[in-house]
């Protein structure tokens, strides 16, 4: 699974989504969470705010999270149409931001197999 997240010093999720000018790129496999690179969105200044967000969907299209301090609804709604989900996240470690989320992510993987449990054993 591919994390991105929006950081402008590589050890906080501090960056606007449409702000950011890069994005740092996260593996997360059997070995924990790997760096695998820094994706610029341009090699020159985008001073057109549409275009900067927009270019980020493009860069983005192949993760399964994004981490950002804030991001707009259309932007958004926009990943999420690409099955990406957003995570805002106050100025925060990234290490704390991607272990947090998938520390619950976990949680209710575990809940809903309860629930599933429970519901095949009221069908009985």
């Amino acid at each position: 699974m591919k994390i991105a997240v929006a950081s402008s010093d590589g050890e906080t999720v501090d960056q606007h989504f449409g702000q950011a000018s890069h994005y740092l790129i996260f593996q997360m496999g059997k070995g924990g969470l790997e760096f695998l690179e820094l994706r610029e969105k341009s090699k020159k200044p985008i001073y057109d705010h549409e275009y900067r967000w927009k270019r980020g969907l493009e860069i983005l299209k192949d993760c399964r999270v994004v981490f950002c301090r804030r991001i707009g609804d259309e932007p958004r709604q926009k990943l999420q149409e690409f099955g990406i989900e957003v995570v805002e996240s106050k100025k925060e470690t990234i290490t704390n931001a991607i272990t947090g989320y998938l520390t619950s992510v976990i949680q209710e993987i575990k809940s809903n197999k309860q629930l599933e449990g429970e519901d095949a054993h009221n069908k009985d």
